[in-house]
């Protein structure tokens, strides 16, 4: 059974996840690449059986599927917007939720235990729900709610409790910024070391793009507004957020430095150049070399005599 198992999720890894109808991504996908825990071992994959779901752990280094487990319903693996960038592990890797590819009315999502597929959860709202993140000991599942099913550009930030598996009241976010209305497509995000703070990078046609970063721990936002021609919105999709220290990098795939966010106040500043060779600074150099040497040039000169003058 289990080889039979391995051979289907195998062909399923190289499918391409699930799209929704309208020309809208689904919440989750099913097939794809699933989802790799944070050592690198394992790989965990939903694999449609039928109406329902096969959910599989798979040995990353031999193939060898190391657990199974038959869902009633369609589930996948959550998945950010057009980017499709998987999701829904915590960051220790022992808390997994599944979100259903097909929302009709309801949203539905559970939770296991990655040791044993024990499932912990099983969670159903009304309205329109995906899978944002988790807080690092996964006590409280962050979810986007959208307003309105058809509308896949606005959305409200929701914390759900997952120890009184509760939907908690109001919404997450930036109160600096009452003004600031939640819209655009998720196009890559990243994390830091100890799971806390959560940052995603959101395209936004017609406005202004934005690194939304959550405090999964506090549950705070806040939203911070990246300037960009046309031209580079339209191409976030080329974009990598990578953290150092308390300053966020926003560069590209390539390499090439675009805009710095200074986390301890949010500020915003352009990295200047980029991370090839530092022509500027080369410049600089050569220049204060020739400054140099003809003050010593001036220097070494017996007294009296004058330089030439270029013709």
């Amino acid at each position: 059974m289990k080889t039979l198992v391995f051979l289907l999720s195998a062909a399923a890894l190289v499918a391409a996840p699930v799209a929704a109808a309208d020309g809208f991504f689904g919440p989750a996908a099913q097939l794809g690449d699933g989802i790799v825990s944070p050592d690198g071992t394992t790989r965990y994959v939903a694999a449609p059986s039928g109406a329902n779901t096969t959910l599989l752990a798979i040995q990353i280094k031999t193939g060898v599927v190391l657990n199974e487990q038959q869902l009633v319903g369609a589930y996948g693996i959550p998945v950010l917007g057009a980017s499709l960038v998987s999701d829904g592990l915590s960051y220790d890797g022992r808390t997994l939720v599944l979100g259903d590819t097909q929302q009709l009315g309801h949203s539905h999502f559970l939770v296991y235990d990655t040791r044993g597929f024990r499932q912990k959860n099983a969670i159903v709202l009304k309205g329109t729900f995906g899978f944002d993140a988790l807080s690092p000991d996964s006590s409280r599942l962050y979810l986007i709610q959208r307003p309105n099913a058809l509308d896949y550009q606005h959305y409200v930030v929701r914390a759900y409790d997952l120890q009184t598996n509760k939907l908690l009241p109001g919404r997450i976010a930036d109160r600096t910024q009452r003004s600031w209305v939640m819209q655009g497509t998720a196009m890559t995000r990243t994390t830091s070391p100890d799971g806390r703070w959560v940052y995603t990078l959101y395209a936004n046609p017609g406005g202004t793009p934005f690194v939304h970063a959550l405090d999964t721990v506090r549950g705070v936002a806040h939203c911070v507004g990246i300037p960009a021609t046309q031209s580079e919105q339209n191409g976030l999709y080329n974009v990598v957020l990578t953290l150092h220290g308390q300053r966020l990098a926003v560069h590209w795939r390539s390499g090439r430095s675009w805009q710095n966010i200074d986390l301890r106040n949010w500020r915003v500043s352009p990295a200047g150049g980029s991370s090839g060779f530092p022509w500027l600074w080369l410049g600089v150099g050569l220049g204060l070399a020739a400054a140099l040497l003809l003050l010593i040039r001036r220097i070494s000169l017996p007294k009296g005599t004058r330089l030439a003058r270029a013709a």
